[in-house]
């Protein structure tokens, strides 16, 4: 199993996906910017495609970005470990947690420092160094540093965790962005 993969499977815990909601407006002004935001959804599916294992999930990502084969984790993944995310449904108990009892958590395990963590409307969006941890032979040791990141969101009525590693900041940043554009098709 890829180091990324574990520590997916380990460490992280992350959430994602929140559809905006479009409510009933008053003003010319307010159906126009709802109109718009439809038509924005329409052309953001249409480049879209669906996340494999991922139960009606798609997102608009680049070709770089390889599906997960049939029966993995719903996700994608680049090249030679540089990066990856899954997607899955949040427990209600894990959702309802605040931003803050989820830091604490996450710096329970392997955590070095925070990049970056921010409440969002539905959720929240974070980034952070952890331990790398490598096999050799038959232990688990630590290689370095890995940048991992959770993005919280509601898509489709449902709470979704997207969550990965990244082997650069810069990935991670663009991995975040991939979170925040699935969609329910």
């Amino acid at each position: 199993m890829k180091i990324t993969n574990i520590l997916a499977s380990v460490v992280l815990v992350s959430g994602l996906a929140a559809c905006g909601k479009s409510g009933s407006t008053d003003s010319t002004g307010d159906k126009q910017e709802a109109a718009k935001g439809t038509e924005g959804k329409a052309a953001a599916k249409a480049g879209a495609r669906e996340i494999p294992n991922a139960n009606g999930l798609s997102v608009d990502a680049p070709a770089k970005w390889l599906d997960n084969g049939a029966g993995g984790a719903a996700g994608m993944h680049l090249d030679a470990d540089a990066g990856m995310f899954t997607v899955r449904e949040t427990a209600p108990e894990e959702a309802a947690k605040p931003l803050a009892d989820w830091k604490a958590e996450t710096e329970q395990v392997m955590f070095q420092k925070w990049i970056s963590a921010d409440a969002t409307p539905d959720g929240f969006k974070a980034v952070y160094a952890l331990d790398k941890m490598t096999m050799k032979g038959d232990d688990l040791v630590k290689d370095g540093s890995t940048i991992a990141f959770t993005v919280r969101r509601k898509i489709g009525g449902k709470v979704q965790d997207c969550s990965g590693s990244a082997s650069t900041e810069a990935i991670a940043a663009e991995a975040v962005e991939l979170c925040n554009k699935i969609s329910a098709n």
